[in-house]
């Protein structure tokens, strides 16, 4: 791949040295920064990387990487849709200025009562899974009186060459099989309720995916179903292909730009929209290509130890607010502002809790030459599945959040939690009024 068209080893954004310390004295640290103008710039690679596509392309941001209010509010005003997974999710769309109709609704659990409260909120695109979640969204169709648009979630089940691959049996069914839960099944069932107007089909293959040939052969797959289908139901139209994410982020090892990945799916797209006769639109779904570089974590150094060759440095911050590090020991790039000199040493950069995985993780890049105490280290490209995973490990309370606007002015976007706060949300209110149950 040519090197114009690879993704930027290091997150676009950068903030001035003195406007992350002023930050710092100001909120305290550990914090979060979102930047604006980067989240504008992601959305814009997105839409360029599929604009080959013949038909109308959608950019749907998965509001479960990230949902910040403020970080909602621009992807609202720059038109674009919502891949959405609970009624909570929903909930802060709406609050935020969301358009409930630009909704597509994917379900994990497929409720009936999950599916009863999304219909009333004005939900009219649905994704099912399941057969029973399919009886599930009948029922509450026609409870509400409405005809949901609905797409069928298929596993395509091809090899994928990425960080994290979509679950088998989890997520989705697959085209044929023994049980009721395929598509076949699932497709004629739709069809067969007046409540339901079918539309089309959703897969997700995995995040962070390195190579497009597993798109080429889902949608080899999905061709040849589609063709045996249309044999038994004639009238058979797709009108919405959702392909999912997968787009990769920089975490310390080069990856393909959206460019590299979209443009051999937009061929094969296109190539399918001629074979099968259908002018499908496609939506893309993409939460952590949107949100994780356009944040960091700042945190500051309280501690600095040596051991042997190894240099261990306490930060204020831990697994707790990057979960992902511990999770799936995830290697955010870390910088130490400002930059010293080399000292011989190793680092070891561990956080504050009293848990032997509370190491964070380092790339061969990484340089933190001059770390001491009082300096701070900062964590790029964590705006996906950071704040969502904040835990009140040791009574720690949530940081608070920075949004810088497009023309550099910061704004608070979440104020840093009190300690009282989180006593009484932990329950402390309760231990003088008590609520018998």
């Amino acid at each position: 791949m040519a090197n114009s068209t690879r993704a930027k080893k290091r997150g676009q954004l950068e903030i001035p040295n003195k406007d992350l310390y002023r930050l710092a004295e100001k909120l305290g640290t550990p914090y979060y920064i979102i930047d604006e103008r980067t989240l504008k710039e992601k959305l814009n690679d997105l839409r360029k990387a599929y604009s080959k596509f013949e038909g109308d392309v959608i950019i749907a941001y998965s509001i479960k990487a990230n949902f910040n209010p403020f970080l909602l509010k621009v992807f609202i005003e720059n038109g674009t849709w919502f891949d959405v997974t609970s009624p909570e999710e929903l909930y802060f769309l709406k609050e935020s200025g969301g358009d409930p109709s630009k909704v597509v609704y994917t379900s994990v659990t497929e409720g009936r009562g999950e599916y009863s409260t999304i219909l009333k909120e004005g939900v009219e695109y649905v994704v099912v899974s399941s057969y029973q979640g399919l009886l599930h969204l009948i029922e509450a169709s026609m409870e509400a009186k409405v005809n949901p648009k609905v797409m069928i979630r298929v596993h395509p089940e091809v090899h994928v060459k990425a960080e994290i691959k979509s679950s088998y049996g989890k997520f989705g069914v697959p085209f044929n099989g023994p049980s009721l839960d395929t598509a076949t099944n699932l497709l004629r069932l739709i069809y067969s309720e007046s409540s339901l107007n079918f539309v089309g089909f959703h897969f997700h293959l995995g995040s962070q995916i390195e190579d497009p040939k597993c798109f080429e052969h889902a949608l080899e797959k999905l061709e040849k179903f589609v063709s045996r289908m249309k044999k038994e139901i004639p009238h058979l139209n797709v009108e919405i292909l959702d392909v999912g994410g997968g787009i990769p982020v920089y975490y310390g090892m080069e990856v393909p730009s959206p460019t590299d990945i979209a443009s051999k799916v937009v061929t094969r797209l296109n190539c399918l929209r001629r074979k099968l006769n259908m002018n499908f639109d496609l939506i893309v779904e993409s939460g952590r290509y949107l949100s994780a570089e356009a944040s960091f974590l700042v945190s500051r150094v309280i501690n600095v130890k040596i051991y042997g060759r190894r240099k261990f440095v306490f930060l204020d911050t831990g697994y707790h607010q990057l979960l992902d590090s511990a999770l799936v020991r995830q290697v955010y790039p870390v910088e130490v502002v400002p930059k010293g000199e080399k000292d011989g040493y190793k680092v070891v950069l561990v956080g504050r809790l009293c848990d032997d995985i509370d190491i964070f993780p380092l790339g061969p890049e990484t340089e933190l030459n001059g770390v001491e105490v009082g300096k701070l280290v900062v964590f790029k490209n964590v705006g996906a599945y950071s704040l969502v995973f904040n835990m009140p490990f040791h009574s720690q309370v949530k940081p608070a959040v920075v949004f810088r606007r497009e023309n550099g002015e910061y704004v608070l976007a979440r104020r840093r939690e009190s300690l009282k706060e989180l006593f009484l949300e932990e329950g402390g209110d309760l231990l003088r009024n008590f609520k018998k149950l």
